[in-house]
Order: structure tokens, then C-alpha cells, then sequence
């Protein structure tokens, strides 16, 4: 069975939520027992408490050789998916603007020496339709990488056997 990166994303998800479910159950664990009775298993689906706490380092490295064959295989995305990250900070940076942009004031009032107030016009800082373009243009570029590594992750293999996750599941 092949296992491109979309596919072992979705299984690796998986194994954290499983690790996730062991903690916790883990965590709840009494540590201690009756003298002389036999443990209860129950909240470790028939396994011993020491069974599961090395289920869970089991599953743990399997997850670390496991993220490693995928950031093996991931490495044609690398630049990707570093411009990606990088226009996903700048546009939350641009929507900030564009919004100050959006609600910028067009007057102010000011006291005058009668006692009235005078209107004064105000005119933007910034270019902004300029501003606008380039914050569409990066929503753009990011849609096109996100297309991009969509294709990509379809398409690329990840060097691992999935059997191996499937049974400890």
C-alpha cells in the first residue's frame, strides 16, 4: 500500500490521538494495588499499568522514526513550505493594515476659538490601493502555493510501512 504525505499525516494523527488517549489514561492510573490482588486492567484494554506505560514509549518512538520518514519525504516541499509560513505572517500582518486602512477616519473635529468645532479633513498615509494590491497579491501567491503543496503532498511517498502504526493501534 502506497502512503503518500496527505495519508500519513491522516495516520499519524491518528497515533498521537491514540498516544493522547494512553497518557491520559496513564495519568489517571493508580500506582498502587491491595496487597495481594490482582490488578485492574480494565482502563487499559486487558493490559497491565506497566504494559501501557511501554505500549506508550513504544508508540512514541514509533512516532519519532515515523515523523522522520515524513520530513524525510517532505523535503521537495521544504521551500514551500517555509515562503508559505512566511506569507501566512505577512498577510496577518496586512489584514491588521487593511483593516486600519478600512476604519481610518476621514475628519476630525477640532475646537475652535469661538467655541465651535471645525472639521478637518483628513488624507491617508499610505497609498491605499497600493496597499490593497499588494495584500490581494499575497493571498494569491499564498492560494498558489497552497495548491501547489496539495499536488505535492498527493503525488510524494513517504518511506514507511503503515502496518507498523495500523497494529499498535
Amino acid at each position: 500500500m502506497g502512503l503518500n504525505i496527505v495519508s500519513a499525516f491522516r495516520l499519524r494523527n491518528k497515533l498521537k490521538e491514540r498516544i493522547k488517549e494512553l497518557t491520559r489514561t496513564c495519568q489517571r492510573a493508580k500506582v498502587t494495588k491491595a496487597l495481594g490482588t490482582k490488578e485492574i486492567t480494565t482502563g487499559f484494554d486487558g493490559k497491565s499499568f506497566t504494559e501501557s506505560i511501554n505500549n506508550v514509549s513504544l508508540l512514541m518512538l514509533t512516532l519519532r522514526d515515523f515523523n522522520l520518514a515524513i520530513e524525510k519525504s517532505n523535503a521537495a516541499n521544504k521551500e514551500d513550505i517555509i515562503s508559505l509560513e512566511t506569507l501566512k505572517a505577512e498577510i496577518a500582518f496586512y489584514d491588521f493594515i487593511v483593516s486600519k486602512i478600512r476604519s481610518a477616519e476621514q475628519f476630525e473635529y477640532e475646537y475652535n476659538a469661538d467655541g465651535g468645532r471645525d472639521k478637518i479633513e483628513q488624507e491617508p498615509v499610505l497609498d491605499q490601493q497600493s496597499v490593497l494590491d499588494y495584500w490581494k497579491n499575497l493571498k494569491k501567491k499564498r492560494g498558489e502555493i497552497e495548491e501547489k503543496l496539495a499536488n505535492s503532498n498527493l503525488a510524494i511517498q513517504v518511506d514507511f510501512n503503515p502496518e507498523i502504526i495500523n497494529k499498535l493501534l
